[in-house]
């Protein structure tokens, strides 16, 4: 029980909801390995490969917004998930002899995760802040797919507000008049109340004439089509070098970040990219400010209009937040000298190595966020890749002294 407190004094109310109907998650999984070693151990392989199926998967449902964070959500069964892979490792001795030593170590792991049943009565299960959706989970797909709105442009000039055939050419109603592009429900093409230059267009993926909810669509994947570590270590004589590499491909981010921050009505807008806003203009400066009449002044714009409305809702979930978040990261960078023992003896010190370290020094990416090694929103497996200004790898400088008496 929890206690909260009320004009007619201290209340109580259930802390967390208890489910009497949970089962112990259970998981099956197979592995098959191989090791070899060639040339005296000079070239080493290791290969594993696996599969994992896990059933009765443990998830905290999620609860009403009224609710959220009142009470504890309860913990569920959802589903059976099954995961598979491969990872092997290469070690090598590429030199050594007497003052010289480099040896390198590569690793390159894959794994595809699947969801293969589901058991809730709707068709998915939905990855939420608030009450905004960001990934959906179905049968026969990866868990936590981002999931939203496809733009597939801006309102900058009238022929934009028009459907076109596969040429080019508009589409013309029975009438013989241009037929208007797909807009949110119950709204109209009009400035100040509707959708008007400067919004995004988005896709009507059922085509049905309206943007809703049911044109929402797959949007990226937060899960790397692999990853990869790579290590060199190299030692002349006193002084030793390590450098270790680590990457990761294929995986989007979703950069939630910039979503609430590109919104140039929004008196909280920090970033200075929303100062390129669709801005609008006439045509004609004598005219009237008609849908003839007007157009984007910067096509191209980073961020859509301001607008007070809020008609297209265009900070809604969109693949517009949706980037490439592989990297390549130099994870570890390390130089030390080891001094003479003909040197050190003379004050007892049997060894004595400097060292300066260097973790996190630099980051190649084209992801606009503060750091592509994401993680999950709030610690939610279905929230894998939401980034919401999460705490960057630190860049750390080390350095010490390593002494053997």
């Amino acid at each position: 029980m929890s206690s909260v407190a009320t004009a007619w004094g201290t209340g109580f109310y259930p802390g967390n909801f208890s489910n009497n109907k949970l089962k112990w998650e259970s998981t099956h999984s197979w592995n098959a390995g191989l090791d070899l070693a060639f040339l005296n151990n000079r070239i080493e392989f290791v290969f594993d490969a696996y599969l994992k199926n896990t059933d009765n998967l443990l998830m905290q449902a999620a609860l009403p917004a009224y609710i959220s964070g009142v009470i504890s959500s309860p913990w569920v069964n959802t589903g059976k998930m099954r995961n598979k892979g491969f990872e092997f490792t290469l070690n090598t001795v590429n030199i050594t002899n007497r003052d010289f030593q480099w040896t390198s170590g590569l690793t390159f792991s894959l794994n595809r995760n699947e969801v293969l049943k589901l058991y809730t009565e709707s068709t998915g299960i939905q990855g939420k802040i608030g009450n905004e959706v960001f990934t959906y989970t179905t049968v026969g797909n990866p868990v936590g797919q981002f999931y939203g709105y496809n733009v597939i442009g801006m309102f900058e000039k009238e022929s934009d507000f028009y459907q076109k055939d596969r040429n080019g050419d508009l589409i013309l109603d029975a009438n013989g008049k241009p037929r208007f592009v797909a807009i949110p429900e119950n709204k109209e093409i009009a400035e100040g109340t509707g959708v008007w230059y400067g919004d995004y267009i988005y896709e009507d993926v059922n085509g049905d004439g309206v943007i809703d909810e049911k044109d929402r669509k797959f949007i990226g994947n937060p899960h790397p089509d692999f990853t990869i570590g790579f290590n060199n270590s190299i030692t002349y004589k006193g002084f030793d070098f390590n450098l270790f590499l680590t990457a990761s491909v294929g995986n989007d981010g979703y950069n939630y970040l910039l979503q609430k921050q590109s919104d140039p009505a929004d008196r909280w807008t920090t970033l200075a990219s929303v100062r390129d806003y669709a801005k609008l203009e006439l045509i004609d400066p004598e005219g009237d400010r008609t849908l003839d009449n007007m157009q984007v002044a910067n096509p191209g714009a980073s961020t859509y209009r301001i607008d007070q409305s809020a008609s297209n809702q265009n900070s809604r979930t969109s693949n517009i937040y949706v980037e490439d978040a592989s990297y390549l990261r130099i994870k570890n960078l390390s130089v030390g000298y080891t001094l003479p023992r003909a040197f050190t003896g003379r004050f007892g010190v049997e060894n004595l190595r400097v060292y300066c370290n260097i973790q996190n020094l630099y980051t190649f990416t084209k992801y606009k966020g503060y750091d592509p090694e994401i993680g999950a929103y709030n610690q939610n497996v279905l929230l894998q890749g939401v980034d919401y200004a999460r705490y960057p790898s630190q860049r750390m400088f080390t350095f010490g002294l390593n002494i053997s008496l």
